[in-house]
């Protein structure tokens, strides 16, 4: 109907609300004035059969001009499915968000397949591929010979589906297409949608993430093509809210009013708890209301705060950390298991985008939150995804860090000096310049050093020959040397890496692996495989017990523990070991695992609360993972003793 160049003058005049010259479109499609003054000639002549039109004025410009079912015919020409490849792994969420959208009616296999521009047989593949995800949402279809199929389901499961549906058409999470979905929606432009919810944020002053953004913007179109079907969700009974929950209800009046006023489609009370719903389960760049009180965050919710209190001490205890102490930390984790739950009771699924690299680049944090989701969905019945746990996961990491820095302090030092302030104003003036990383307790002179106690300070720097047990003491000129400053350097270097042997390459797995659980150059087909041998080696030769494998396949279950450059990591979260250690393999050629190809397997038998070892041994394989070389020499190695970088010191 349209040519390519007269749909880009369409799309323009129709998406802005500004009025263009004829010049100011030459420009933006660079083309000459006297090409778009004969493209709109063509355009006005089709227009016109189609109740719309191009208005023009001296001085003013052009725009477009419609009614009701002028909209839809623009609707119609400019978003058709046929102008956009559609692949066939999304062709059937098409399917699926047409048929949900259209359920009060049968649909025939036929129209689907002519709206697509393929095949009836197409389109059945597509339905039958469908299965397990209708079955996710509690959708039902009922078939009727010569009229086809429809949808069933409660409004709110409809609504659901819907949304998951449309978030895969859209494209990547965070950067929804509108013109894959503008299709489906007929009576409600998204850009309208985009501007409300923008007015919302500014008004009660919070900010979606660009992913919860999107979600929200296809709810609102959900929502308002439903009612104007006569599609309303039931009214819910009325429950005390918390803080929270009241600034959601008046955001969601908010929203309806705005619809009303600049669309003018007027939403039932009823709909209130549904966009309630919707704006508790988001996630928020700068959330309605935040937090940092855990007295004030535990009134929201006493029950669910102290479950969170006791998954974090048993987390604790497991992993050798102190994240119960962190306030912080609980009251982050509080609000997104809160939404959470919220997500989960409305079958609301949340997508992380970046959950590979979280997976690759975070798999401590992603193990530790892969630990504590797992109980909490247990404890509230919830079927957990990796997507929450990729997550929780940079909560985990962000407390992590924060003890990290809270027990990073400098070395304290006393200073002993007999010649007077000056030379010890010198001499501590001196040292602070130098070096940045000490903090000088107290300057005393050497007729104090008698009351001199241990613990008040890491070392003493002293211009007094001074010897007092259980104090280090380092003696300097009163001029503080190039000697004496080299003296104190290489101390401070020898106090401060005591970690130093740990540091080597691969310490913590050298540590760990052993020739008797490790079997070379494997040829398996599948993971399974691959944990049943290794697993039966540990079992074997005494380092797990035999309820092990099992465990490991509990795990497995959760979350893949390949974490790229073909390696993985399989492990049980608790239990089962009898002395530590990590069964290691290599494979002839790489198997499918999860989401990734493996062919380098650390199977650990790690007890955290002995001795945590499991962040300094993430942090091996994390390094191994980055080296290609030193992948390669592993698997070139035909024997355990050829891999020198894991087996020589």
């Amino acid at each position: 109907m349209f040519l390519p160049r007269e749909k880009k003058i369409l799309h323009l005049l129709y998406k802005n609300e500004n009025k263009f010259t004829t010049s100011q479109i030459a420009a933006e499609l660079k083309v000459s004035p006297r090409t778009i003054k004969a493209d709109i000639k063509k355009i006005r002549e089709i227009l016109e059969k189609n109740s719309c039109s191009i208005k023009t004025k001296q001085g003013v410009g052009l725009w477009l001009y419609y009614d009701e079912a002028g909209e839809q015919f623009l609707q119609s020409v400019l978003y058709e499915m046929k102008d956009s490849y559609i692949s066939s792994d999304v062709r059937k969420y098409y399917v699926a968000a047409y048929l949900l959208l259209h359920n009060k009616e049968y649909i025939s296999m036929e129209s689907i397949a002519n709206l697509l521009y393929v095949s009836k047989g197409t389109i059945v593949n597509d339905v039958s591929e469908l299965i397990s995800f209708w079955e996710k949402f509690g959708i039902t279809f009922i078939k009727k010979v010569k009229y086809g199929i429809k949808a069933e389901g409660s409004e709110t499961q409809i609504r659901w589906a819907l949304t998951d549906v449309l978030k895969k058409v859209g494209g990547k999470s965070g950067r929804i297409e509108n013109e894959k979905i503008q299709t489906l929606f007929t009576k409600v432009r998204l850009e309208s949608l985009k501007r409300i919810i923008r007015l919302a944020e500014n008004r009660f002053h919070f900010v979606l993430t660009d992913i919860s953004f999107d979600e929200l913007l296809i709810q609102l179109a959900i929502l308002i093509t439903r009612v104007q079907m006569g599609c309303v969700t039931e009214p819910e009974e009325k429950k005390e809210q918390a803080s929270e929950g009241r600034k959601a209800w008046f955001v969601s009046r908010y929203i309806l009013e705005q619809i009303y006023e600049q669309l003018d489609v007027e939403i039932p009370e009823s709909e209130i708890t549904f966009l309630m719903t919707c704006l508790l389960a988001v996630r928020y760049q700068t959330p309605m209301t935040k937090e940092k009180d855990r007295e004030k965050t535990r009134a929201r919710e006493p029950q669910m705060f102290e479950d969170i209190m006791s998954l974090l001490r048993e987390v604790d205890e497991q992993y050798q950390l102190q994240l119960e102490e962190d306030s912080e930390l609980a009251c982050a984790l509080f609000d997104h298991l809160e939404c959470m739950v919220h997500r989960f009771q409305s079958m609301m699924y949340l997508e992380n985008p970046i959950l590979d690299s979280v997976k690759k680049e975070m798999f401590y944090e992603y193990e530790i939150a892969s630990y504590l989701i797992s109980k909490f969905g247990q404890k509230y019945g919830l079927e957990t995804t990796e997507d929450e746990i990729g997550y929780v996961s940079f909560h985990i990491g962000a407390a992590i860090e924060r003890a990290r820095q809270k027990m990073k302090r400098n070395l304290s030092v006393t200073i002993i000096c007999m010649t007077g302030i000056g030379t010890s104003q010198f001499v501590s003036m001196k040292l602070k310049r130098l070096f940045p990383e000490i903090e000088i307790k107290q300057i005393i002179s050497g007729n104090q050093a008698d009351n001199l106690e241990p613990e008040a300070q890491d070392f003493v720097i002293s211009t007094v020959p001074i010897y007092k047990e259980g104090i280090e003491v380092l003696h300097v000129s009163s001029v503080l040397s190039e000697t004496d400053i080299q003296r104190i350097r290489k101390y401070i270097q020898k106090k401060t890496s005591h970690l130093q042997e740990e540091n080597t390459e691969y310490f913590y797995l050298k540590k760990f692996l052993n020739s008797s659980i490790s079997i070379m150059n494997c040829d398996l087909k599948s993971k399974e495989e691959a944990i049943k041998l290794l697993g039966g080696r540990m079992i074997s030769e005494g380092y797990v017990d035999e309820g092990y494998i099992q465990s490991v396949f509990e795990r497995e279950e959760l979350s893949e523990t390949s974490v790229g450059s073909l390696v993985a990591i399989p492990h049980a979260f608790e239990g089962h070991i009898r002395k530590q250690g990590i069964g290691f393999m290599t494979l002839q050629k790489p198997i499918i695992w999860g989401s990734e190809r493996v062919q380098i397997v650390f199977m650990l038998a790690l007890d955290a609360k002995v001795e945590n070892n499991f962040q300094r041994i993430f942090s091996d394989v994390l390094d191994l993972t980055r080296n290609i070389k030193d992948v390669e020499q592993v698997l070139r190695a035909k024997k355990f003793s050829e891999i020198d970088i894991l087996t020589k010191a």
